[in-house]
Order: structure tokens, then sequence, then C-alpha cells
């Protein structure tokens, strides 16, 4: 009984970092998955790739979810931005034409 006490305390992972690595290694396929739909995504829309490159980059400096989640908002919210800008562009540019009509 000693000897598997020390045997187990030996261990590099409890049971509890065990059943952890389980559950992560079981949603590999899914992450697998994911990666690949992203690949794709990014060799049909290559342009896309330099946004990608940026997320990645801001992303790869924390791995708390909570900061990522609004580091992905703030990235969001400037892109949007830029395109409320283009847009109200767009809508003067329109208007202007109507009324040189």
């Amino acid at each position: 009984m000693g000897q598997e006490r020390r045997l187990e305390e030996a261990m590099i992972f409890s049971e509890e970092q065990l059943v952890k690595r389980e559950a992560q290694q079981r949603e590999n396929p899914q992450v697998e998955h994911l990666i690949a739909q992203r690949n794709q995504l990014l060799k049909d829309h290559p342009h896309l790739r330099e946004l990608q490159e940026e997320v990645d980059a801001l992303l790869s400096t924390t791995i708390n979810p909570v900061i990522r989640l609004e580091i992905l908002f703030m990235l969001m919210t400037d892109r949007l931005k830029e395109m409320r800008a283009v847009f109200t562009e767009l809508i003067k540019m329109a208007y202007t034409a109507s009324l040189e009509k």
C-alpha cells in the first residue's frame, strides 16, 4: 500500500488534471475541424489573411478568455467604425448625385 501511494505521489498529473487533459484531447478533433475551416476560408479569400494575422497577433498575448473576447470586441468595433465612415461617404455621394439630376 505504501509503495502504491508513493507511486501516485510521483505521478506528474493528479486525477483531476488527468480528467481535464482527457477532456481536452476529446475536443481536439473539433478544434482541428474549426482550424481547417478557417484555413479554407483564408484560401478562398486571401484578402482576409492580413486581418487573421492581426487577430492572431493580438490574441497570442493572453490565454484569458475574457480578455480574448474583449480583444475581439475591440477589433470588431474598429472595423464597424471604418465601415460606418465609408457608408456615410457613400450616402453623401449618392445624395449629391441625386441633387445633380
